[in-house]
This record gives C-alpha cells, structure tokens and sequence, in this order.
C-alpha cells in the first residue's frame, strides 16, 4: 500500500491552523495543543500494537511512543510544581524523554541497517551518505553552540535546579539535532524502495525534529529552558508543528502496516504476486 502523502501534509495544516484558530478566536490555543500532542501519543500506541511482538520495528516505536508519552507527565508535574532534592521533576523527565527521542533513531537505524531492505547499497551512495550527514552534523553542532553561548552568557548557574535547566537544554538540544539528522539518514537509505512510502515517516520525524531544534535556539533567545516554558505565539505553532509530524509519521506507518485486502486473483498470477511481494518484504 502507498503511504497518502497528502494526508501528511493536510494534519500538520490542521495542526497548526487549528492551534492558530483556537487561539484567535476562542483563547483556547493551549488546550489544542494538549489535543495534538494526545493524538500523537495515540497514534504511536496504533503503530506498536500494529507490529506483532517479535517485529524488530516495533522496539524502536515503543521508545518513540515512550518519548511523546513524557510530555502529558511533564505538564503535570510543571502544573504540581513537583521537586525532588530542589530539582523540578520536569527537568528529570525532559532529560529522559530526550534520551528516549534520541534512542528511538538510532534504534531505527539499527533495525533498518540489519535489515534485507539495505543489503544493495554501494560504496557511492556510501560516501554520499556521509557527507550529507557531515554536513547536518555541522548544522547541528552550530546550533549546540550557539545554545551553550547563550546559555553562558546568562552567567553560571547558582542553584541545583538551575544546573538542572541548564543540561536540559543542552540534551534536548543535541537530542533533536540526532533525530533531525537520523531522520534525514533513514530518507536518503530508504528512498529508491516503493516510490518512497517507506521513508516517508523517517522524512516527517526529521522534519518534527527540526521543528524542535528551531524551538530549542528559540527558547534560549528568549531566555527560556524547557519547550514547557513556551509563551510566545510563534514557539507555540512552531512546537505544534513538531508534534504533528509525529503525528503524521505515527499515521503514515499505521497505513503501511493496515492489512491488505485479499487478492481476487488465483493460480499462477497469484503464486507469482506472491513470490514478489516477498522479494520485497
């Protein structure tokens, strides 16, 4: 089954307008996006309980499910103002939810590299591969730096939670600069299979990822640490755009893995549609 790429492209529309809209009109911009990250959060649920349990794919979506799934605990735990050992319990479990985002594209990575699909990649595309990463590399290094500069140029932290901030901006950023990059990686292995379907989550996770890069460099412009610190309008539809691509991707690959409808076909143009479709498995 082809992926519907406009239905991609339609959620981040509605996502974000949407956000805009409620805002607008009726004040109520934060509860949408509450909703868009609920929708991505049940979307990943559909994708695991859709791979079968000893599916390789299906550990690396349970790490993303787990990442998204961080989010609803942070608001709580920034709504309850909770603390452990004057550390805000949200610092802790940004970090965490990081370190899953990051985890899930390498896992992803990992799965596809064992995997048939890539077995016929030549010593070019190789090379190729490298230098695009390189230069994402590069990119990603320069927003890093430009976090850590600003981040200094507020002074050192005084205060353990302070310190605590301080590292979650730090991980997030280099955690969205991986799934930014891994993402991009996963497209370019993957392009040439089925028209694209395939890569086509892995393109909209590197794009959802971006999206929270540009939120990171925007938040320490602003003087801010967490994405649970957005004030702003613009922040605010850029993080609601992050999400939706989770979103989107979560869908997308749901769509890939819905069941197929029996063939009508029989004897040997069965046996043969058969035969290539687990070629291509």
């Amino acid at each position: 089954m082809n992926a519907p790429r406009g239905l991609a492209l339609l959620i981040c529309l509605v996502a974000v307008g949407g956000r805009y809209a409620a805002e607008e009109f009726f004040g109520a911009g934060d509860a949408w996006h509450r909703g868009v990250e609920a929708v991505a959060v049940a979307l990943c649920a559909l994708v695991v309980l859709r791979f079968g349990a000893g599916d390789p794919p299906r550990r690396p979506w349970t790490v993303l499910l787990l990442s998204l799934a961080m989010i609803p605990m942070i608001r709580v735990a920034t709504w309850q103002g909770w603390a452990l050992a004057d550390i805000k319990v949200q610092n802790i479990l940004l970090i965490l939810g990081n370190i899953f985002f990051a985890g899930s594209i390498i896992g992803f990575g990992r799965v596809l590299g064992s995997s048939e699909l890539l077995s016929e990649r030549t010593g070019g595309a190789r090379t190729r591969v490298l230098l695009v990463l390189g230069s994402l590399a590069a990119a990603g290094l320069a927003f890093i730096a430009y976090n850590v500069v600003g981040l200094a140029s507020r002074g050192m932290p005084t205060t353990s939670d302070a310190w605590a901030g301080a590292i979650t901006s730090g991980i997030s950023t280099l955690s969205d600069a991986i799934v930014f990059a891994g993402g991009l990686y996963l497209v370019w292995l993957l392009r040439p299979l089925v028209g694209g379907s395939i890569a086509l989550p892995y393109l909209l996770m590197a794009f959802g990822g971006a999206a929270f890069l540009v939120v990171d460099v925007w938040l320490v412009a602003i003087g801010k640490t967490a994405q649970t610190d957005l004030t702003d309008p613009v922040s605010k539809l850029i993080g609601a755009l992050a999400f939706s691509c989770f979103a989107a991707a979560a869908l997308i690959q749901a769509a890939l893995l819905a069941p197929k409808p029996p063939s009508r076909m029989s004897g040997p143009a069965a046996a043969a549609r058969s035969m290539s479709q687990a070629r291509r498995a």
